[in-house]
């Protein structure tokens, strides 16, 4: 699935949905949240994700909102694991949202462009029906 607004995705969370971690650390987007997995000890981790819970993708789904990053990480155990998954999404988000953006000298440049086409295009029909009739 290809998220429409990886601009969405990636941008900060409210304060007050801020992932709360168990070392007294608020994490507030999925990059914060790739850093923090980067480091954290293991019981740390533990805390957070065990056979009966896993915070990290109930945070994803229920604040980031990307839902196929949550199910990715809910399969998981491993903190390495996870962090590997959260840092290719973030870097696949990332490359999104750049190929996503317009220059918009680029933007006027292609649209003048096109105008002066379409000018032609129709200047040139309007004088062949201007001589058949």
């Amino acid at each position: 699935m290809i998220p429409e607004n990886a601009e969405r995705l990636l941008k900060d969370s409210p304060h007050e949905k801020a992932f709360k971690l168990h070392m007294g650390i608020d994490i507030r987007n999925l990059r914060e949240l790739a850093e923090a997995l980067d480091i954290m000890a293991d019981d740390a981790f533990k805390h957070h994700v065990n056979e009966s819970k896993n915070d990290f993708a109930s945070w994803i789904r229920h604040v980031v909102g990307d839902e196929e990053l949550a199910k990715s990480v809910e399969k998981s155990k491993a903190r390495k694991s996870i962090l590997e998954k959260v840092r290719d999404r973030v870097n696949y988000l990332e490359g999104r949202r750049n190929r996503d953006v317009i220059c918009p000298k680029e933007f006027l440049t292609c649209g003048a462009v096109d105008f002066a086409i379409g000018a032609i295009v129709g200047f040139v029909i309007g004088v062949i029906f201007s001589a058949i009739i």
